[in-house]
């Protein structure tokens, strides 16, 4: 087995500029070029990371040489293009949120299975060092019983950026889902409440608050805004805690900054780090390993089923809305 894997762009937006990082940081991953129906974009990426411009999808598929493609584009094109190249023969580490529907998240299932090849969802925030640990220690009874988790992140998005994404739900939320699940499991059943402070994006919503009441009495506590950073003497950025009978674990993006322009996270290292180890544990532990991503298709569409369950819940069908699985 080859030990340099050599992988393709498929997509060249914001979020390239942290895979690019990534790919870069792991000495055995090489980019060998990137596309993006805007060429510019595609051309910034490869000019700090090295490769060529691809003119298209299917020349990324036919190109030998591309041993895995990462899907960084719009969620309304991931299954199609994810879907295309696993029947190529590519590897795949698809953006998230992966799909917008469990249909779909079944179709990826079905055909990465069918190509023998790894569809792995890019829900990086699990694969920081932190969040291992904190995985460790409820794992290994450290902590007691869980009692609570919280995962809080506030970073303000400008009327631009707010005007590119969805709202925090889907957007953002889907990291605390697939986290949630990572630590404590499933959820048996979510309230959730949701709020837009400004006029122009209404029907967007800015922050959203999710309490998921777990199956052993632990409860998670899930709050995401765009409206508004944390400028306080004890920042929640991004912060993760769990607390438990015999102890308790917390990470912060705050352990570390530097300038760093272009992104809403940029000069983070905690939010950069999580793609070098998660693109390190794509192709070294699951390409050329064999190992399962430490969350799974299985965990997208369960992420899926904890959002939909919140959106009921603040449409007030269910003020205290069961999780329904698919499975």
């Amino acid at each position: 087995m080859k030990s340099e894997v050599r992988v393709a762009f498929v997509g060249a937006g914001t979020v390239a500029e942290m895979h690019g990082r990534g790919v870069s940081a792991v000495p055995n991953i090489r980019l060998v070029g990137a596309y993006d129906h805007d060429r510019q974009k595609a051309e910034l990426i490869t000019s700090r990371f090295g490769g060529r411009i691809f003119d298209s999808l299917e020349e990324i598929l036919s190109d030998r040489e591309v041993d895995a493609v990462h899907v960084l584009t719009p969620i309304d094109h991931h299954v199609s293009q994810a879907v295309a190249s696993l029947r190529a023969g590519k590897h795949v580490l698809l953006e998230k949120p992966v799909a917008s529907t469990h249909e779909e998240i079944k179709l990826l299932k079905s055909e990465a299975v069918e190509a023998g090849r790894i569809c792995m969802p890019a829900h990086n925030y699990i694969y920081a060092p932190s969040v291992r640990r904190a995985r460790r220690l409820i794992e290994t009874g450290k902590l007691g019983r869980i009692a609570s988790l919280w995962i809080i992140y506030n970073i303000f998005h400008s009327d631009h950026a707010l005007s590119m994404y969805g709202g925090v739900l889907r957007e953002v939320c889907t990291h605390h889902a697939y986290s949630v699940l990572h630590l404590l499991g499933r959820p048996r059943r979510v309230s959730a409440v949701a709020s837009s402070l400004r006029e122009r994006h209404a029907g967007k919503e800015e922050q959203a608050m999710i309490v998921c009441e777990m199956q052993d009495g632990a409860i998670a506590n899930l709050w995401s805004s765009f409206a508004a950073d944390d400028p306080t003497a004890d920042p929640w950025t991004v912060v993760y805690k769990v607390l438990g009978t015999n102890g308790g674990v917390s990470y912060s993006w705050n352990e570390a900054q530097f300038r760093d322009e272009g992104g809403p996270a940029w000069g983070m290292p905690c939010y950069e780090e999580s793609f070098v180890e998660e693109i390190d544990h794509f192709i070294n532990r699951c390409v050329l390993g064999g190992d399962l991503p430490l969350s799974t298709l299985e965990d997208a569409a369960d992420a899926l089923s904890i959002l939909i369950a919140a959106e009921r819940s603040i449409d007030r069908l269910d003020t205290l809305a069961p999780v329904v699985y698919s499975e």
